[in-house]
């Protein structure tokens, strides 16, 4: 989705609405208030949480399509689709999601029109605003036929309605008579390829469920390896495999997962027909909170952003080799390749970037974090970050 409008609107529209972002933590929970309190399911335990994403990560995006800066796609599509499938697996329709959407919709519009040029607001707001619910809509509706299909079409439904309880939180006692639900589970999310892969070595001892061209794999954490060894031997192009956690974590361990293959493919982690999870905790943990992630940095690494290309990177990868292990020159420059002389003059170069903040602990606990989630993103070839940067520097 892409909004367009003529340049001053647009420009006007985007300093608006980047000073309305600062707002969305405030307007999420307006939103979510109002949601709940016509339709109590909503505001019922797992599903509430939920609902303050999802809420949170569309007002993120649609803010991001009116300030007209690169971003990242959020998974929102893919977040809505999850919304379809979770009212599918409840055998409910859609009726209180339509009822939800147009409270939300309502709510936020409130906000939304104060977004003014001219004292109007331009189409590109209200035209945006509906064309954007009718864009998550589809998705929803994508979501809910797609696992009505699958149910209808599967076997073994009894296993396969107790994998999707389990993947959102919703398996209740005496749920297990198709499968005994061990203390501790290992999930894996593999991928498919669009090819039929047979996986019926996995059949009696795990719990398997399809999302799109993946398949999502539960088995006793006893049985970790067996898993991983028969999904190598299917074939599977890939697979995310998580360390174990108990039937309550199970949505947690799919998020992780999930995430986990998206950095795959994003360049943070490497690339492996098996990606073990228990290996990039770090990375998944960082990349939890993107925007949170790209707001920081644009707050804290803007010396390090305004240097040219070249200089930020070799800048960085020093300052991010010195920040983990605090080593000496000799030491720093063998790890990267270099003269001594040379870390020493990045060295110089660095503190003169960032000054008496190389002092202050907190500071450089905040900036390891930063390097750590964003350095493996840069070298990946992931320029957001100075794009946006540009974007905010500029008149």
């Amino acid at each position: 989705m892409t909004l367009s409008a003529d340049r001053p609107t647009s420009d006007l529209v985007a300093s608006h609405a980047r000073r309305l972002r600062r707002e969305v933590p405030e307007l999420a929970a307006s939103i979510v208030d109002a949601v709940c309190a016509r339709i109590a399911y909503y505001g019922e335990s797992p599903r509430h949480p939920i609902v303050v994403e999802a809420v949170t990560t569309a007002l993120h995006r649609f803010l991001d399509e009116l300030d007209g800066a690169p971003h990242r796609d959020r998974g929102l599509d893919e977040m809505f689709r999850s919304v379809g499938r979770c009212e599918a697996r409840a055998s409910r329709s859609l009726d209180d999601f339509h009822l939800a959407l147009g409270t939300g919709t309502r709510t936020a519009w409130s906000r939304f029109q104060h977004l003014t040029v001219d004292g109007t607001t331009p189409a590109v707001v209200s035209d945006g605003l509906l064309a954007f619910v009718d864009h998550l809509v589809a998705q929803v509706e994508a979501g809910h036929t797609e696992t009505v299909r699958q149910r209808e079409a599967d076997p073994n439904r009894a296993r396969a309605v107790l994998a999707e309880q389990l993947l959102t939180g919703t398996a209740e006692p005496g749920s297990d008579t198709v499968w005994r639900i061990p203390s501790s589970i290992v999930l894996a999310v593999a991928e498919l390829g669009g090819e039929r892969r047979d996986l019926g070595a996995l059949s009696r001892e795990a719990l398997l469920v399809g999302h799109d061209d993946t398949v999502v794999v539960m088995v006793d954490a006893a049985s970790r390896d067996c898993m991983t060894t028969a999904l190598v031997d299917a074939g599977v192009p890939r697979a995310a495999v998580g360390w174990a956690v108990e039937p309550a974590d199970v949505p947690s361990a799919f998020r992780w997962a999930r995430r986990a293959l998206e950095l795959v493919r994003r360049g943070v982690i490497p690339d492996a027909q098996v990606v073990d999870c228990r290996a990039h905790r770090t990375q998944i943990w960082l990349h939890a909170e993107p925007t949170l992630r790209q707001q920081l940095g644009q707050e804290l690494l803007s010396p390090l952003l305004a240097e040219t290309p070249n200089s930020r990177e070799i800048l960085s990868e020093t300052l991010l080799v010195w920040l983990e292990t605090r080593d000496s020159a000799p030491a720093i420059a063998a790890r990267l390749g270099v003269h001594p002389q040379t870390v020493r003059y990045r060295w110089k170069r660095i503190n003169e970037l960032f000054g008496e903040a190389m002092h202050d602990t907190e500071f450089l606990v905040q900036l390891t974090m930063l390097l750590k989630a964003s350095v493996p993103l840069w070298k990946a070839g992931d320029q957001s970050d100075f794009e946006r940067f540009r974007a905010e520097d500029a008149p």
